[in-house]
């Protein structure tokens, strides 16, 4: 069975000790414990695994809520001890990782504050195949401006074997929020210079789920008001990022895109469109944009939307999420949201 290690462990024991790197950004009172030597981890929890067996909990679960007890199971260790010797291996590498389904959140949130803990400046960096080619672009840019010079090489969906390589702790979501908001600050410069605000409205059109099936309308209805009509696919990460930075209120149904209010001026007027989210394992979906508002001092309102039924499901949907959940939850389906509910805006 693998072996759970705590941070009390791991100081009792200088071999584990000497195991970990500590990173410091001192300017931001930030630090990260990065794993270097052999390890063995998969592509979507990228939790790692020792030659030894060990693993560490404390330090690698992406979310409070993200469950680690299938790899404590007799089932998963034989099978893990079964294949482990057939794993592709990565030498000399920086698993930093990206989530399997491409979700711009989890990317900005739970792994992209890692790379700022990077002290070489010349390195092998490991993501998922699937991430965009916009978030390769801008950790190209958060990299080039940080002077390292990067190659990615890229998972696929299986386990793997790291030799000689560094893998970074999970951080949490406030800490997360104050690396990104001190390190892309300096990349996008200061907005200050232009004072005017912006009225945005940000579009799902691309997307499988909680897109409005009225858009059109909506469009309609809030262009009259001057609102800016913002599809998130047709800009880069960073003019996005901009643009959030220059709102005095966003308008968005449900959707990865509200991560960028973290760029948001304290006192922005962030209205979500959201259906009703009835299930248990929603709670944290339905809260993710209200929490984040909060933290940032941000106005947030819920603009309740109907659930609509979709043609069909992603392909990575499908692959990642359970039939039942995908049939029963309102987060899997599309919105409509009655106009009229647009009068005070």
């Amino acid at each position: 069975m693998l072996k759970k290690i705590n941070s009390l462990d791991i100081l009792g024991n200088e071999n584990l000790k000497n195991s970990f790197l500590t990173a410091t950004l001192n300017d931001i009172n930030q630090k990260c414990y990065i794993f270097k030597g052999n390890f063995f981890a998969d592509s979507f929890n990228y939790f790692p695994i020792t030659e030894n067996d060990q693993t560490f909990d404390e330090l690698f679960k992406k979310q409070p809520d993200n469950s680690l007890n299938h790899f404590y199971t007799d089932l998963f260790y034989e099978n893990f001890n079964n294949k482990k010797e057939k794993f592709k291996i990565y030498n000399d590498s920086f698993l930093l990782g990206s989530n399997c389904g491409d979700n711009y959140y989890s990317n900005l949130f739970e792994f992209l504050p890692r790379i700022f803990f990077i002290k070489d400046t010349k390195l092998n960096l490991i993501v998922h195949r699937n991430l965009s080619n916009k978030f390769r672009k801008l950790i190209n840019s958060i990299c080039s401006f940080r002077k390292i010079d990067i190659k990615f090489s890229y998972l696929d969906d299986n386990f793997y074997k790291f030799e000689n390589s560094q893998i970074p702790q999970f951080l949490n979501l406030e800490n997360s929020i104050k690396i990104l908001q001190f390190f892309i600050y300096q990349i996008i410069g200061n907005n200050n210079e232009d004072e005017s605000r912006l009225k945005i409205y940000v579009r799902r059109e691309d997307s499988y789920y909680r897109r409005p099936v009225n858009d059109s309308d909506i469009i309609q209805n809030l262009k009259a008001k001057g609102y800016m009509i913002l599809n998130p696919q047709q800009y880069d990460i960073i003019d996005q990022i901009k643009l959030f930075s220059k709102a005095e209120m966003i308008i968005s149904p449900n959707g990865s895109s509200l991560a960028n209010i973290i760029f948001c001026k304290k006192g922005t007027k962030v209205f979500e469109i959201a259906p009703k989210f009835n299930q248990s394992y929603e709670i944290n979906l339905s809260n993710r944009y209200k929490n984040i508002s909060n933290y940032m001092g941000l106005k947030h309102e819920i603009i309740e939307a109907d659930s609509v039924a979709v043609e069909k499901h992603s392909p990575l949907a499908k692959k990642y999420i359970s039939k039942n959940i995908l049939n029963e939850s309102n987060y899997y389906k599309n919105i409509i949201l009655k106009l009229d509910k647009l009068n005070n805006f």
